[in-house]
């Protein structure tokens, strides 16, 4: 590096580095101990610990899992990566082979789709 790259590094990085030390200084207070007259906290032991920290974010991430996969594995679909996708789907629409409507059957007819005109 050049004698300018590293001035200007040291230039930025001073003003960071008080930044830094202006924070943790004023930081201090946020340690103080427990007030006089509170009570002690009670001791939670190593297995409730567990069950709070590491079983419960098991618990929503489950529920979470079995929100997203329990539908589509009831309806009886694949859920495995690269499956065969789902044929197309017109909910409440006609019956129509490969999910396409009927083209239009005459010069006035409106089936067909979108009939745009300018």
């Amino acid at each position: 590096m050049t004698s300018n790259a590293v001035r200007r590094l040291l230039a930025a990085a001073v003003p960071a580095g008080l930044a830094v030390a202006a924070i943790l200084a004023t930081a201090a207070p946020a340690s103080a101990d427990t007030p006089e007259g509170w009570p002690d906290e009670p001791a939670i032991d190593f297995v409730e610990m567990l069950l709070i920290l590491g079983g419960i974010p098991l618990l929503v991430f489950i529920v979470i899992v079995a929100l997203v996969y329990g539908p589509p594995l009831a309806r009886g679909e694949s859920v495995k990566p690269g499956a065969q996708p789902l044929e197309s789907q017109w909910l409440g629409g006609p019956r129509k082979s490969g999910g396409e409507l009927a083209a239009p059957d005459a010069e006035g007819s409106k089936a067909g789709g979108a009939s745009g005109s300018w």
